[in-house]
């Protein structure tokens, strides 16, 4: 049982998407802090851009968020979203 979970565990890992500080883009290297003048230089214009802002829960309650967006871009089969907050790099993450 406990192998068959492992094994399922891992396949799900395997196939599942990938979030990382860091992206090869060519000889360069895109990392978590860098601007998003860099991201544009190194990927171009993003296929599908999302901006997140503050959000309500319940009764009114604002929970502060910083402004934020996730640009969407389609690369070699696979989507790449960086997401930026205050203009730098947050987050990237690929997906197959």
């Amino acid at each position: 049982m406990r192998i068959t979970t492992l094994v399922g565990g891992l396949w799900l890992l395997a196939f599942s998407a990938s979030a990382s500080d860091t992206l090869r883009v060519g000889s360069h290297l895109l990392v978590a802090g860098d601007s998003a003048a860099q991201v544009r230089k190194l990927l171009g214009r993003p296929a599908r851009v999302t901006h997140h802002r503050s959000r309500r829960h319940g009764r009114g309650v604002v929970v502060a968020e910083p402004a934020s967006e996730s640009w969407v871009y389609q690369r070699d089969g696979s989507e790449i979203t960086v997401t930026l907050v205050d203009g730098e790099v947050a987050q990237i993450e690929q997906r197959p």
